[in-house]
């Protein structure tokens, strides 16, 4: 019997290989037999534009009915933040979303989001990993399921809390929208278009094969965004990932804006506009920007180790206003412990609004408090790459020569901050067979050195096996 493992949030596999029906069927037994065990009755599931998507959604609701659950399925694709703020919203003991959220066009995978709208911590994981040791799966045809709802309108009507109808009547903006060929498509567009701003889409139709990029939305995969920011004198270009729970932007001028500094510029909005007070959250691959900005609000500061589900498990327990990671996913604590990129694309446009500022001159400042940083991240895409993070722990002294002194930390992977200011990292991913080497100094071109020298010497050591 195949094993099922679950990653920094649930399983995710190649689709007819290790993510099939049968797959979907015994995660699905024991996601209900989790569910009944706590005394539940009610799971709402939803799903992406995948390949399968909604059919694997269908036989995971059909499979959970099965155990004398009221279950209910979205009536069309949506975004993972919608079924989460469902989830919550509409007292269901758990939410199944089918999703492979940035991962290639090959994969697919599910995601269990608690009652609270959350991402389960680790015990659930781990009971879940028990009751699957005990399921089975059937050689019967997939289930077909039609009890529908309508989530998104659900979502729809609490992002109102937010929104400030007054000051999207100070400027008509020009907005391009990337959902990446994803479950936000149509979505914000819908929203900017009510707020009534110019919305011109892009990568706006149902493809499983994502136009040939992944569905992650970093610089290299956005060069259609910012040639559309600059073809059509756009305020601001939003892209999403393949389930909107996470973001990056595009400025004015074209120009790339990661997601530390949209991080960034979240926390100032919260805090100088809405009148936020709270503590932060980020992952330990995150920019050290958010440490600073912490201190100029005085702020408590928590790190994580990877995966927002830690963040989630910190703002159901801590005082949390905001979490937000490297790979784009922020949360917003009083909406859902949970990242989403809808929010936060809107709440930016907000802070433009405000201020009266082009994105370009908002982000100059968070400069003007932080000090500005250069941030990369190359991605190795090896099947050892957890075995090739131990290589780097012991040679350490070797990889990190004459780059200055350091302190590592192996929190998450192994990091090394740099005692004059930066650090390089190194992680294995959680979901997919790849190494991620990240790097944060305040020189560009010392970043981008640090990071193709780093790997160099990996190189060599491994004798040329990354």
């Amino acid at each position: 019997m195949q094993k099922i493992s679950f990653g920094t949030e649930g399983f995710r596999g190649i689709i007819g290989y290790d993510f099939t029906f049968q797959t979907v069927e015994r995660i699905a037994n024991a996601i209900a037999a989790y569910v009944l065990e706590n005394n539940g009755k009610k799971i709402l599931v939803g799903y992406d534009t995948r390949f399968l998507s909604k059919e694997f959604a269908e036989h995971a609701a059909s499979t959970a009915s099965k155990h004398g659950l009221e279950v209910l399925i979205s009536d069309s694709y949506c975004p993972s933040p919608v079924l989460s703020y469902a989830t919550k919203s509409l007292n269901f003991n758990g939410g199944i979303m089918i999703t492979a959220s940035h991962n290639p066009p090959a994969y697919n995978g599910i995601k269990f989001k608690s009652h609270y709208g959350g991402a389960v911590p680790d015990e659930v994981t781990n009971r879940l990993s028990v009751l699957l040791g005990k399921t089975t799966s059937s050689d019967s045809p997939p289930g077909y399921y039609n009890k529908t709802i309508d989530i998104k309108y659900i979502y729809k009507h609490d992002m109102e809390r937010f929104i400030s109808r007054e000051l999207h009547t100070v400027k008509r903006l020009k907005v391009v929208i990337d959902p990446m060929h994803g479950a936000g498509l149509g979505f914000l567009s819908d929203i900017f278009k009510d707020l009534g701003h110019d919305v011109i889409e892009i990568r706006n139709e149902v493809n499983p094969y994502f136009g040939g990029t992944n569905p992650e939305p970093v610089e290299d995969n956005l060069q259609p965004l910012k040639q559309a920011v600059v073809n059509n004198g756009a305020d601001i270009g939003i892209a999403l990932d393949g389930d909107a729970d996470r973001i990056a932007l595009v400025d004015e001028q074209g120009e790339y804006v990661d997601a530390h500094r949209v991080f960034g510029l979240l926390i100032m909005y919260l805090v100088e506009e809405m009148g936020f007070n709270g503590d932060v959250a980020k992952t330990v691959s995150s920019t050290e920007m958010i440490d600073k900005l912490c201190t100029h609000y005085n702020l408590r500061l928590h790190v994580t180790k990877i995966g927002f589900k830690h963040i989630c498990g910190l703002m159901q327990h801590e005082n949390v206003m905001i979490g937000g990671e490297e790979s784009g996913g922020i949360g917003i604590a009083s909406h859902i412990p949970e990242r989403d990129g809808l929010l936060a694309g809107i709440l930016i446009t907000q802070m433009m609004l405000k201020r009266k500022k082009a994105l370009r001159e908002l982000i100059e400042t968070l400069y003007a408090v932080t000090g500005r940083y250069y941030y990369k991240r190359k991605d190795l895409h090896l099947n050892n790459a957890g075995m090739i993070c131990d290589v780097i722990i012991n040679n350490r002294n070797r990889l990190l020569d004459h780059f200055g002194a350091y302190e590592m930390n192996n929190m998450d992977g192994c990091k090394f901050t740099f005692k004059d200011g930066g650090f390089l990292m190194a992680r294995a991913s959680g979901t997919e067979p790849v190494l991620r080497i990240y790097a944060e100094l305040k020189e560009k071109d010392k970043t981008e050195m640090i990071v193709d020298e780093f790997i160099k010497r990996l190189e060599v050591i491994t004798g040329g096996h990354v």
